[in-house]
């Protein structure tokens, strides 16, 4: 599908009815389509209340860093944005506390362009026996998450499965201004929101057939699209503080904080995403049999091509290695869409026939992968699948 700027309605109304959730669905998920929606989201979160301080120079709120330092013992993945490698910046890991010394030290520059991603603040909290209510509240029609635990302001009654299919994807940003996030897609393939709590970002957004200017002469995404002609010739978007952008399955964006920022991220898949999800884990699989192809060899040499048994082994290295460059395989990608028609992680969902027609479109397409024959443990989930199916 071909957008362009005008095409798209940013801004969603922020009462949510029923009604609206279909419309944030039929004009949006479905199409796969970004939106905003409005500041009034997030106005009464705790964290907007706590985070900010005023700012009598900027729209923008001041971080209140102090409030942080209750989150002092939390160790935090750290990216050094001026420090690039390869295709991310250098990486280390550091207590909040440590990182919030070095920003609240106005004779250092260490601090500078140090930006705290991937912080999982909710899933710290939920395991201290709190509730994640003290934060925020996840908005209705984004409650349809089938990637992470389900929504709920409360301290949770039952553990978390961390198992690979329901790791946690909700994250806590935290950075001066000038950090970034270079070009990049969501994990799986996945959608996900982004709200800012404290500042603005900038956002560079392109849909999956608009990649070609974003590529240099091996065929590899730039680091930073702000270096290139017409920028890629990105969606350029600004996003005030308060609001909440919803970035589509399969769009790459690039993300630079305006001011100094605190957001929260989800990165989240539901029932319309699994055509795309389910492209994106092919995708992965070709690429991961394309770069172990000797290893085909060897297995067919040493076991011939008689009976299943090369194919089982193959197909199950293969997915060995599937599970750790993209990562889950086909028993992860089966058992999260199981654990989810059992357990619905909430009302807001669509009616189950347009559900069970998105689950039944890549059954259908999975039984003519060779893999459906061969991984006889994945057969039987997607054959528990259908039987849950209307």
């Amino acid at each position: 599908m071909t957008i362009s700027v005008m095409e798209i309605s940013w801004y969603v109304d922020y009462l949510y009815t029923s009604h609206m959730l279909m419309v944030v669905q039929d004009n949006h998920m479905i199409p796969n389509v970004p939106f905003f929606l409005s500041s009034a989201n997030t106005s009464t979160w705790p964290a907007t209340k706590s985070f900010r301080k005023p700012n009598t120079q900027s729209t923008a709120s001041l971080p209140n860093l102090p409030a942080l330092r209750q989150y002092s013992h939390h160790v935090v993945p750290v990216a050094n944005t001026l420090q690039p490698q390869f295709s991310e910046f250098e990486r280390t890991e550091k207590s909040l506390g440590e990182v919030l010394d070095l920003w609240e030290n106005q004779e250092s520059e260490q601090g500078r362009g140090l930006y705290v991603k991937d912080w999982h603040l909710m899933a710290e909290l939920e395991g201290q026996g709190k509730g994640v209510g003290e934060i925020y509240s996840v908005p209705e029609c984004l409650r349809d998450d089938w990637l992470n635990p389900p929504y709920t302001p409360s301290p949770r009654t039952k553990p978390i499965n961390s198992s690979a299919s329901t790791s946690d994807f909700r994250f806590t940003y935290v950075g001066p201004a000038l950090t970034y996030t270079p070009l990049h897609r969501d994990v799986y393939g996945s959608y996900s929101w982004s709200a800012n709590v404290v500042g603005r970002k900038m956002w560079w957004l392109f849909p999956p057939d608009k990649l070609g200017r974003v590529k240099d002469e091996n065929r590899e995404l730039v680091f930073d699209v702000r270096h290139l002609e017409g920028e890629g010739g990105a969606m350029k978007v600004l996003q005030e503080e308060g609001e909440i952008i919803f970035i589509p399955s399969g769009w790459h964006h690039q993300v630079v904080n305006l001011d100094f920022c605190i957001s929260i991220n989800h990165n989240f898949f539901a029932s319309p995403t699994l055509p795309h999800i389910y492209r994106a884990l092919c995708v992965s699989q070709d690429r991961v049999e394309d770069s172990i192809a000797d290893v085909k060899d060897m297995i067919i040499e040493r076991l011939g091509t008689k009976g299943d048994q090369w194919e089982k082994e193959w197909f199950q290295e293969v997915q060995n290695l599937l599970q750790m460059d993209a990562g889950w395989g086909w028993r992860g990608f089966w058992e999260t869409i199981m654990k989810n028609l059992k357990c619905p992680p909430s009302v807001n969902a669509p009616i189950v026939s347009r559900r069970d027609e998105w689950i039944g479109g890549v059954i259908k397409q999975y039984k003519k992968r060779r893999e459906w024959v061969v991984l006889d443990t994945v057969r039987t989930i997607v054959e528990d699948i259908e039987s849950w199916l209307v």
